[in-house]
């Protein structure tokens, strides 16, 4: 397996790799179009509050676009090391066309981005389901196309931030795991050091998951002196210091540009900006449960959100089915943490479908790449239910797990007799068919 070769599109994945194409290139067209003149405007200051201003969509940011526009980092580094480094170049070729044609181009260039990485997220996934587990065509494409029918993987899929890229480095993860499990062979050095650059480069968290899938698919070689060094160490490193560069370079200069200018508006309209600053914390205060502490980790953690209310509605619920109430609104400006469905029914599906995911994982148990995806999932159930990580709006994280969903239908599907089999497959039709139908339309109706 080369490591441009995995990006070859088989001849059997063309119809739905391309069909979801369309799909990706339609809801970008649709988001951008939604404010295409403010979106593409040229000027050389304000994006900041020009993009802020005119994107809201469920709390996912547009920090890729001002950094492509102007420079300015809105984004952790320290959480997403590389982010800024696929953004820079982007940011020089962008600049020197605003003062060419004075139109930005920032949203085009994070779109390509975007449809790419997802994109190459339904090829994985795709092959995850035909390959590793050995599903049927039909049936791999169905559960492919079950899960992209999700809410919030679908709108990662056209949103600016780093969600769906993330999705794809780890659908390819799992891929090549899968596939190394299944063949008896190892994860070789080089691919686990790109791996985890890549990965934990878009977004630490995922240091975990590309451990732990080393881990399960070369057992104890995983501990190997070599392994070590080159696979896990030296990509961390490297990650490290490249974050480090972009710090000092970058965020610390423009932390005192940002000192000043709020100086600045604190002294021109003093009563203003403190009513502003007394309002917008006041917000955030009343959307925010309380921390375990007011220092280091514990600032991030919450300890007093409703875990019950938000495995139902934010976990479960609205990751699959966005709610119609406050539809992609952000919690940070005008969404309550909590939102009930106007429809029984949506309570219903929802429930069907963790009953088949339970029953999947019963099904998959004995299998070491099920029992990885589980840990995977424990990664994020840990960090975001138990520890309370941004749990206030946790179904933007929804790109990091939803995938243990099909996947753990997929062993399910194959252990059912014929006629089990075609009603599951009827079941998962229909389904589909209501999250498309349902999801799609109330994103076309929030952008048109």
């Amino acid at each position: 397996m080369s490591v441009f070769g995995i990006f070859a599109v088989k001849k059997e994945e063309r119809l739905l790799a391309f069909a979801m194409l369309f799909v990706f290139l339609a809801f970008n067209v649709l988001l951008i179009s939604s404010h295409f003149g403010v979106y593409t405007m040229g000027a050389h200051g304000g994006f900041w509050s020009l993009f802020t201003k005119n994107f809201r969509m469920s709390g996912y940011d547009n920090w890729s676009w001002i950094t492509i526009s102007c420079m300015r980092v809105h984004f952790e580094t320290i959480r997403h090391p590389l982010f800024l480094t696929l953004l820079y170049p982007l940011y020089w070729l962008n600049h020197w066309l605003i003062d060419a044609v004075g139109i930005n181009f920032a949203v085009f260039f994070m779109a390509i981005i975007i449809i790419f990485s997802a994109f190459y997220s339904v090829i994985f996934t795709y092959r995850i389901l035909r390959e590793v587990l050995e599903l049927q065509r039909k049936d791999a494409t169905l559960l492919t196309l079950f899960l992209f029918s999700f809410g919030h993987i679908l709108i990662p899929a056209m949103v600016p931030d780093h969600f769906i890229i993330s999705f794809m480095l780890l659908t390819m993860t799992l891929y090549i795991a899968g596939i190394r499990q299944k063949q008896g062979k190892l994860i070789n050095v080089w691919q686990s050091f790109l791996l985890v650059f890549f990965t934990v480069g878009m977004a630490v968290s995922n240091a975990g998951k590309t451990i732990l899938a080393g881990l399960f698919t070369n057992g104890r070689k995983f501990f190997s002196f070599k392994y070590l060094t080159v696979g896990i160490i030296l990509p961390l490193a490297l990650l490290f210091a490249i974050q480090q560069m972009q710090y000092y370079q970058v965020e610390v200069p423009q932390e005192e540009v940002t000192k000043k200018i709020v100086s600045n508006k604190k002294k021109k309209q003093p009563g203003k900006f403190e009513a502003h600053t007394k309002k917008r914390n006041a917000w955030l205060h009343a959307h925010t449960g309380q921390a375990a502490s007011s220092e280091g980790i514990g600032k991030l953690m919450d300890i007093s959100t409703s875990r019950t209310e938000t495995l139902i509605e934010n976990f479960f619920g609205e990751p699959i089915q966005l709610h119609q109430e406050y539809l992609l609104k952000d919690v940070s400006w005008d969404r309550p943490i909590f939102v009930k469905y106007s429809w029984i029914v949506n309570y219903v599906i929802e429930a069907l479908i963790v009953l088949l995911f339970v029953i999947g994982v019963v099904a998959g148990w004995h299998y070491k790449f099920m029992k990885m995806l589980l840990l995977w999932f424990a990664c994020d159930f840990t960090l975001h239910i138990i520890m309370g990580f941004a749990i206030n709006e946790v179904y933007i994280m929804t790109a990091g797990w939803a995938f243990i969903i099909p996947i753990s239908i997929g062993y399910l599907l194959r252990i059912l007799s014929r006629q089990s089999r075609f009603i599951l497959r009827l079941v998962l039709i229909l389904l589909t068919s209501w999250l498309w139908i349902y999801n799609g339309g109330q994103i076309i109706y929030y952008l048109v």
